[in-house]
């Protein structure tokens, strides 16, 4: 339930961003730790122990779900974000790729770094597969219907009302994304636009807040910069636990920032 984007920057290169939406307030946190050689940074879910992130070689996953949900909340440990924890120890995005391929990552994921970005998209169930492409254009955008696996996601025409309008807002918020990764000039525009109300609806925009009829809403962004080796989040729905004063100890080679909501405004 969420909005993937990234575009390659002249002289920069690949930049990732992703609103996370989710049935609840959240409680996350920022971890740092090392596996043999690659250090990482991740945004862990306490609840179901989702994770996204970047290592030491400037490896970065962001991904969106495949699996459709109506409304509510249960806590559980996701099986992909374990993956998405394996894949984050590897030290080049081939590496992360196989793992991802090798585990049957569902969902759409990208995984890239200043030079490469690769989607994977992938279902899970019975009719399980997966589709693993690298990206030659200069930008790419996702949400939560499939696009080269059609079948996957929420379906158009799907007999539950609520699971037809959350297909409208995929549909919507994907036409949001990539009209953003047209306009976006520097990749410090990327979070303020992906914060924009664009449209009064509050779930068929980027930024979006709970209804009395679908309980999603957007509880943190998160950009991705591997060419410099930079995490930036925004807390907007819930509670990140991490101390700024200890954001980048002596020793760091992935850095953090916290965006502010004066920053975006």
């Amino acid at each position: 339930m969420c909005t993937i984007l990234a575009k390659k920057f002249p002289g920069i290169g690949w930049v990732g961003v992703k609103n996370r939406d989710r049935p609840a307030p959240t409680r996350t946190e920022l971890l740092r730790d090392q596996e043999h050689s690659v250090q990482r940074v991740t945004l862990m879910d306490e609840d179901t122990r989702w994770t996204e992130g970047m290592n030491t070689h400037g490896v970065s996953i962001i991904s969106s779900s495949l699996t459709p949900t109506v409304n509510g909340f249960k806590k559980h440990n996701s099986r992909d974000g374990g993956v998405i924890r394996d894949a984050l120890a590897q030290s080049s995005i081939d590496r992360a790729i196989a793992v991802c391929r090798t585990q049957e990552i569902a969902g759409c994921v990208m995984i890239f770094n200043q030079d490469r970005l690769f989607l994977i998209e992938g279902k899970s169930g019975p009719d399980k597969r997966q589709v693993i492409r690298e990206i030659t254009e200069d930008s790419i955008a996702r949400t939560n219907h499939g696009i080269w696996i059609p079948d996957a996601g929420y379906q158009k025409h799907n007999k539950n009302p609520l699971l037809q309008m959350r297909r409208l807002s995929s549909e919507a918020r994907l036409k949001i994304a990539q009209y953003i990764l047209k306009t976006a000039n520097d990749p410090n525009e990327l979070m303020p636009l992906l914060a924009k109300t664009w449209v009064g609806n509050p779930q068929l925009t980027t930024l979006r807040k709970a209804t009395e009829i679908l309980d999603t809403r957007t509880t943190e962004q998160l950009m991705l910069e591997p060419g410099k080796q930079l995490i930036l989040v925004r807390n907007t729905n819930g509670v990140l636990e991490f101390d700024q004063r200890d954001a980048n100890p002596a020793g760091s080679e992935v850095l953090v920032g916290i965006v502010s909501e004066s920053i975006i405004n």
